[in-house]
Formats: structure tokens, sequence, C-alpha cells
């Protein structure tokens, strides 16, 4: 049998409650309403529901107020939030806020129904992935990213919020964590129809920056032999990801920020302006805040790109998700060399979990490649893997020599307390002569 799914309606107009309440209504969603705000709140308390949807715009506690309620105490909860005074910026900050989504009233009903049934799945999913231990692919997969790690299904989460919602938007973390495909997951997760569109950054030369950027007019400088479209004309309807965004030049940085703001470019050699509907995601490995601090990034730019920002975890960090990813690697790399490796070792995959993996997934994906290339039966063993990371993988002697104290140190405290203090006892106990306890006891701080 089915869950039954509790859902809260709050909103000051009560054609809009029967409406929304008409909309929702189904054999297995209970549906309970209330037209003041504060009751509201004591509704989800109540019945902690799976769903609240609340509007803006209400007396006493704004929906922006219920949002940043519900989420200090039912964070799991998904909110919609409705308004009749849509705009982007509120938008983002209810997101920023918690909320799973942000509609314009008159709510269409088919959409909204779409939305609920849709955000619904998404959490059962969520929870499905993260309580099961197979390393089936499909169960774990959120637009061609692979994880099961809580870490991950959080980003995952911020995705599925913001994607249909942001105009600017900031992904950082290592190099090497796939920050190329969290940008591609947000464009295909997001409502535009345009296309997808990169530059990389850190591969321009100082000088073709604004040409590539906005394109440049024939004769506009040497060497522009013929018209040149832009990458923002490029992606006009669709999304613009700019790769490795610390090392644009500063001067750069300002046109950027200009276009952003006006949705507006002008190609060089040209005083003819171009209208553009772009969004725009920004990607560093750097600490751009601080760089901003120090000068080396646009302040201005900065705030005007993280209005949403995703942090991407390394993945030293969200070890559950090596063995998942070593495995797909293992498959695709069999099937391109035309290998009959199906899998891993108990040893080396011990060897991988224990690695520290410095440049993240890249390096995994690397080195499940050499190793592939490299094994001669059905799985990849630990001689297959790199010396380095099989090195890597084992304990120091400084570490080892410290988990035994520290294992010691417990084993004495806990004998210590159930013997209330008795030397005679310990010792017997742990086998070891009076003197020597003496000597742990005081080692450790345990002699009082």
């Amino acid at each position: 049998m089915a869950e039954l799914i509790r859902a809260v309606i709050i909103d000051d107009n009560l054609s809009s409650l029967e409406l929304l309440t008409a909309a929702l209504e189904q054999k297995d969603v209970a549906i309970h309403t209330a037209s003041d705000p504060v009751l509201g709140l004591d509704l989800v308390r109540k019945l902690k529901p799976q769903l609240v949807i609340t509007d803006l715009v209400m007396p006493g506690l704004s929906g922006l107020d219920v949002l940043r309620e519900i989420m200090a105490f039912a964070p799991a909860t998904n909110v919609i939030l409705m308004t009749a005074h849509y705009t982007t910026e509120t938008a983002v900050e209810a997101i920023r806020n918690g909320a799973a989504d942000y509609l314009q009233k008159p709510v269409r009903v088919a959409a909204l129904r779409d939305r609920v049934r849709h955000l619904l799945a998404a959490a059962e999913s969520r929870k499905v992935a993260l309580s099961r231990s197979s390393t089936q692919f499909d169960d774990f997969s959120f637009e061609g990213l692979l994880a099961k790690s809580a870490s991950m299904w959080n980003v995952f989460a911020l995705i599925d919020k913001v994607a249909p919602h942001f105009r600017t938007l900031l992904i950082q973390g290592e190099t090497g964590t796939g920050k190329d495909l969290v940008a591609q997951a947000i464009h295909a997760r997001s409502r535009v129809k345009g296309r997808f569109v990169v530059l990389n950054c850190s591969a321009v030369v100082e000088t073709l920056f604004e040409s590539e950027l906005f394109g440049h007019t024939r004769g506009s400088f040497t060497g522009a032999d013929r018209d040149k479209t832009g990458l923002f004309v490029a992606a006009d309807g669709g999304t613009l990801f700019l790769d490795e965004v610390g090392d644009m030049p500063i001067a750069t940085q300002a046109k950027l920020l200009r276009a952003i703001q006006n949705q507006e470019i002008y190609k060089i050699g040209s005083l003819v302006p171009t209208r553009v509907n772009v969004k725009v995601i920004a990607a560093t490995h750097r600490n751009l805040k601080q760089e901003a601090k120090e000068g080396r990034f646009r302040e201005d730019l900065f705030y005007r790109l993280s209005m949403v920002e995703i942090e991407v975890p390394p993945l030293r960090d969200r070890r559950d998700d090596i063995e998942l990813l070593a495995g797909q690697f293992a498959v695709r790399f069999s099937a391109e060399f035309q290998k009959k490796v199906r899998g891993i070792s108990p040893r080396a995959q011990l060897i991988l979990n224990r690695y520290d993996w410095p440049g993240n997934v890249r390096q995994l994906e690397h080195v499940i490649a050499r190793s592939c290339m490299l094994s001669e039966g059905e799985l990849i063993e630990g001689e297959d893997l790199p010396a380095d990371v099989v090195a890597g993988s084992q304990p120091s002697p400084a570490a080892t020599v410290s988990r035994l104290a520290e294992q010691e140190r417990q084993l004495l405290e806990q004998i210590h307390r159930e013997t209330k203090g008795n030397q005679s006892e310990s010792a017997r106990r742990l086998g070891i002569g009076r003197d020597a306890l003496r000597y742990k006891l005081n080692k450790y701080g345990l002699s009082s």
C-alpha cells in the first residue's frame, strides 16, 4: 500500500485555497489548509507533511518567513512558494532559503501537479538511493552523474531546486571533481531550450577573450578577416558555461559583468547592441572570494556570479562513491579496450578506498583506464594499480603508532572505570604488572 502523502497549503486567499486543494486532490494525498500563516506553521509542526505550498505575500508572516521557520525544524520538507509578483531575485532568495520551487500566480493546475509529482518522486529516489548497498549504476544516476554519498545527493537536490530559476551560478571545487558535469546537469534540469555553450577560460589567449565572448566585425582588428559570432549569441536562449573563470583578465571581467546585467553585448568594432537571453554558470578551483579581496578578481562580478553557489566535494570526502565510480569506469574501459574485465578485486578495491585521490574523480578515471588496459584477467587486481596509488593507500608508521596508542588508551580507560580504580584488579585483567600499569596510567593521564 502506497504511503499517504500529507500536504499543507497556506494562503490568505480562500479562492486560491479551494483551487489548489482541488488541483492536488487524489486518493493517496491528504490535504490540510490554513488561511493564516501562523496556524499553517502549527499544522506543519503537528502533521510533519512531505509537501507545503504557501503564498509569498500574506498578513502577519510572509511566505519567506514561513519557509525559514519550516527549514529550521523540518529541513527535508518540500516547500513551494507562490506569488503574483514573480522576480528572479525573489525566486533565488527563496531557493537559497530552502524552497523546492517558486511558482507564479495564477498557478497552472497541470504544471503544479507535474511539479509536485516530480518533487515527491525525486525525494523518494534520494531516500532509496541512500539506503541501498547495490552498485547498479542506474540506481545512483542523476543527469549522467553517479553518486550514492549523502554529500553528492545534497548537491543533486540543490541542482533540482535552483536549475529552473537561476540567472547566474558559481560552482566551486577542486580540480577533477566534475564541475563541468555538474554544470551540464544544471543546464539539463533548467527550463531553457537553447544550447549549452562552453568557454574554458584557462585556454584562451588574453587578447582574444572579448572576441570569443562577444564576437567581432570584419576588419575590427588585425587578422579579423570576417565577422565572428561570439559565445553569448551562440548561447542565446540557453546556458553559457565559463570554466575556470578565475583565469579571466580583469579588463574582460568588467565587460562580462555588464553583459550579464544588461543581457546585451557589443561585438568588437560595432556600436550596435545585440540583445541576448543567457544563463551563466561559472566554475573555478580557486577561492574567488579571497581572490576578490586581494584584487585579483572583480568583487562586483564575484557577488553577481555567486548569487547561487554549489560546492562540489572532493572525492576523499565522499568515499562511498569510489567503488561505484571505479566500477563504472571499469565497465566502460573494458568495452573500449576490448578487454574481459568485469570488475575490481576486493584487495584492489580496498587500495582504491584508502587512497586520498588528490586529483579526484579525474585521477580515479585515469587510474582505472590504465589498470584496465594492463589487466589480463576478469578483475582488476592490486598489482594492476599504479605504484603511487598502492603506496599512498598504506597508513604511515606514525599514523599506525598513533592509532594503536589511542586504542590502548581507550582500553585502559575502560578497565580503570570498570574496576573503579583498583590497580591490582586492572593489572590482572590486562595481564601486566602493577608497575607497568602505573606507567601507562601516568602516560595517558589516567592515574587520578
